[in-house]
């Protein structure tokens, strides 16, 4: 047999079959401490600094945590907070203070990981009591569309099983990617989400007596005497220590030397580069001891550990290639690998190559390494390497795809490269100059950190931008948003030429849009529809397309912003324009003049004024049809949207026996369209569908209506399962629509209750952000409530809910 086996038996409730792999691993969270033996201690200093050793207890942050515990008890079902802050401040380390907390009041904690490649299921049991808490590390660095998955599988879990999560986040940068996922958390799954900085060091906790702690602790840990004698560095109170870590490393440094009775550096750099001698002295000792000696030499032990840290863990046959790749091949790969394993064990047994950590010390690794920083030849500094350079190009080579480790490579080069400036020109900008491909393998959030870098090469951001999707793309939406944010400034200055302006405007409204940044993407849009208007002016036989075209687009923004009467001006113009290009050359024009006329009855039903609308919805069919008949690959799927809207409107104005033909042919293209690119039209199909439902329902062709009705509810529940933010509004549509079916043909009001409610959580929250577009259909929704209470004989608290209706604002709608 090939491909998946599903066997279901026995089951007394609903069951829901994929084949689908979530990109994320739970697991529980570790509670059991860690302990470091004295010996292996003094081998490795830096161990003793990760969290999950907790050799120096968590203290301070009184207010940050107080802060947590509020949200904690705060009512709701799933509530989701990001805790973030630059590296080193102790994220890690209070979310596990926090899980302490929680496991000790009886609630179940679980971590989970980023794990995009599918390595084995696993069985995580619901908690039998108390509430759950989820703590995910590097958010930013998971694609959006991944913590969406997760958020809707915990809410589900909710939902299913009443168990109450509270979701912790933990990440460096918020820029960019946690807008974009706190609204689309908000809106599409009804999910409360609020962020948390943990401010730097100095403002609630006194670095001296913070030092002094660390020293104490790390002086146990390695049974060193007289170390209370060690005072902090003159330079404590400088920024290069306003990170919890840069304080705990001066300590432990202080304390090793101490042991070994030498003289502390002070330097952040030197810090680094004390530690990383330790790592060296521990690879020379375990090559040269006298029992069972690690065949490995230290000088290629720490050109693994560089390679280990830039590509993370991964499958033993893959560690043999990439030594292969960088020339560590004596001695035998399966030796280094084993002997690398043996110094770093991984976390997962199924893989080798674990990183050095901390990040910040495993980062400073491959900085130092690198040639080119300022403090080569310092008395205290760690000796560079120029094999690491040529290491990373041909770490990072490749012919057709970007290799599986190069995600985790250029997120660890992108972070390294905003506290060292020799890593970002001399490695990362001429390897992404070359292989721009690679940006998108590392994602989203690396490439809106890469955007963000202070003075970042724009040859580079110029790069990347001619590969990123020309379409929409959940995953990449927001970082396309920040390359064009950063170059189009550069961009307007280089030229002066108006119309490059107004594509260059143009472009950035429509990226920002895509990323759902509707408010910033306005100003460019209207920038670009005023500097086209101007050249129309001058030269209409030139720019009047480009005028149409913005103003179509800027009249679209303007409606899902909720300013519909601007919107209907915007596309009447553009209708206007259209046309009379169209009468002097419709085989270049009519097209054109179709997609405008299509978004006028949009814009026009959406006011209220169905009659006005059907003109432009039915001369929009009378054109696409003629261009579907001569190129039917090109313009069906056009045809299809005017007949859909076109039955709609036909619908509202009563007339709905006409308005079954459109529909019907609506759904009969599209479901022949999604036969063949079901990516593409399945969510047209299901709108259609939706419609169809109605409209049979109104005809009173009561079974029909309900077959239409739940597979419109199937598939856009399957579609907003994959991309919540895309979809679950529409799913909100077709749950209403069902429900309200099911109060049409008087049949099955528990079921309806069930759709119907549903689709009210959904639109709550998507009301309160835009009341403009969202209110008036969740007012219809809760009409709808109100039949089917009725139907239910829940008479009183039906009279009740409209009384509350009427209170607040007049009118409804039909589902469509």
């Amino acid at each position: 047999m090939f491909g998946d086996v599903i066997m279901v038996s026995g089951v007394g409730g609903d069951v829901t079959i994929t084949t689908a792999r979530p990109p994320y691993r739970a697991e529980a969270f570790p509670t059991t401490v860690e302990t470091v033996a004295v010996e292996q201690a003094r081998q490795r200093p830096s161990q003793l600094l990760l969290a999950q050793h907790r050799v120096v207890p968590f203290v301070g942050r009184d207010s940050d945590l107080a802060e947590v515990a509020q949200w904690m008890g705060r009512p709701g079902g799933v509530l989701v907070r990001l805790l973030h802050a630059a590296g080193g401040q102790g994220k890690t380390r209070m979310a596990g203070h926090v899980a302490d907390a929680c496991a000790q009041a009886g609630w179940t904690v679980w971590r989970v990981l980023h794990e995009p490649e599918f390595t084995g299921g696993y069985r995580m049991d619901l908690p039998a009591g108390g509430g759950l808490l989820v703590v995910a590390d590097y958010a930013d660095r998971w694609p959006v569309s991944h913590l969406q998955s997760l958020l809707t599988h915990l809410k589900s879990m909710n939902v299913q099983a009443g168990v109450t999560v509270r979701v912790l986040l933990l990440a460096r940068s918020t820029t960019a990617w946690w807008p974009a996922l706190r609204n689309r958390l908000r809106s599409d799954h009804q999910v409360e989400a609020t962020s948390q900085p943990l401010p730097p060091l100095g403002e609630q906790v006194d670095r001296g007596v913070l030092f002094r702690q660390a020293r104490d602790r790390f002086a146990t840990a390695m049974d060193v005497t007289d170390a209370d004698r060690l005072r902090p560095p003159p330079n404590l109170a400088e920024d290069a220590f306003r990170q919890v870590l840069s304080v705990h490393m001066a300590a432990l440094v202080a304390v090793d030397a101490h042991r070994r009775n030498t003289t502390a550096p002070t330097g952040p750099h030197a810090l680094s580069s004390y530690l990383l001698d330790r790592e060296r002295d521990h690879w020379y000792a375990l090559h040269h001891r006298p029992v069972e000696p690690r065949q490995t030499p230290p000088e290629v032990m720490g050109r693994t550990v560089y390679l280990a840290t830039l590509t993370a863990a991964v499958p033993r046959d893959t560690a043999t290639d990439l030594l292969h790749r960088v020339g560590l091949t004596a001695p035998a790969a399966t030796t280094i690998i084993d002997d690398h394993r043996f110094s770093y064990p991984p976390e997962d047994d199924r893989t080798v190559f674990q990183a050095l950590q901390p990040d910040r010390l495993g980062e400073d690794l491959i900085a130092l390494s690198t040639p080119g920083h300022r403090h080569t030849g310092d008395e205290d500094g760690w000796d560079s390497d120029d094999w690491a350079a040529a290491a990373v190009e041909q770490l990072l080579r490749f012919d057709t795809d970007p290799p599986p480790w190069a995600a985790h490579a250029v997120t660890v080069l992108v972070e390294t490269a905003r506290r060292w400036d020799h890593v970002a020109t001399d490695i990362l900008y001429p390897v992404l100059r070359t292989h721009p491909h690679l940006a998108l393998a590392a994602g989203g959030t690396s490439i809106t950190r890469l955007a963000t870098i202070p003075g970042v090469d724009r040859d580079v951001l110029d790069a990347i931008a001619g590969v990123l999707p020309t379409d929409r793309h959940v995953d990449l939406d927001i970082a396309a948003a920040a390359i064009t944010t950063a170059l189009t400034p550069h961009r307007l200055a280089a030229t002066t030429d108006p119309a490059a302006h107004a594509r260059l405007h143009a472009t950035h409204a429509w990226r920002l849009a895509n990323a759902g940044l509707r408010d910033q993407a306005l100003p460019p849009a209207e920038e670009a529809a005023g500097i086209y208007r101007r050249l129309a002016e001058v030269n209409p036989a030139a720019y009047l397309p480009d005028l149409a075209g913005s103003l179509n687009s800027l009249g679209v923004l303007l409606s899902e912003l909720g300013r519909r009467e601007e919107a209907l001006v915007s596309s009447e113009e553009a209708v206007t324009i259209r046309r009379r290009l169209a009468e002097v050359n419709p085989a270049a024009y009519l097209p054109d003049l179709a997609m405008s006329l299509n978004s006028l009855g949009v814009r026009l039903s959406g006011l209220g004024r169905r009659e006005e609308a059907l003109a432009p919805a039915e001369e929009a069919v009378t054109i696409r049809r003629r261009l579907a008949e001569v190129n039917p690959a090109a313009y069906l799927p056009d045809l299809a949207g005017s007949l859909n809207n076109l039955g709609i409107w036909l619908s509202e104005l009563g007339r709905r026996e006409e308005a079954l033909i459109p529909s019907e042919e609506a759904v009969t293209i599209r479901r022949r369209l999604a036969e063949v690119n079901p990516a593409a039209y399945l969510p047209d199909l299901a709108g259609s569908l939706n419609n169809l439902g109605v409209l049979l329902s109104e005809l009173g062709r009561r079974e029909e209506a309900l077959v239409s009705s739940e597979e419109a509810v199937t598939i856009r529940r399957r579609l907003a399962e994959v991309n919540p933010a895309a979809y679950l509004p529409d799913l909100a549509t077709s749950l209403w629509a069902y429900g309200w079916v099911y109060v049409n043909v008087k049949a099955n009001f528990v079921e309806a209750l069930e759709a119907t409610t549903e689709a009210i959580t959904i639109y709550g929250p998507l009301a309160e952000q835009l009341p403009a577009v969202f209110a008036e259909r969740l007012f219809a929704a809760y009409q709808t409530l109100a039949d089917i209470l009725d139907g239910l004989g829940r008479a009183d608290e039906a009279a009740e809910l409209r009384q509350q209706l009427d209170a607040a604002t007049g009118g409804g709608a039909d589902p469509g």
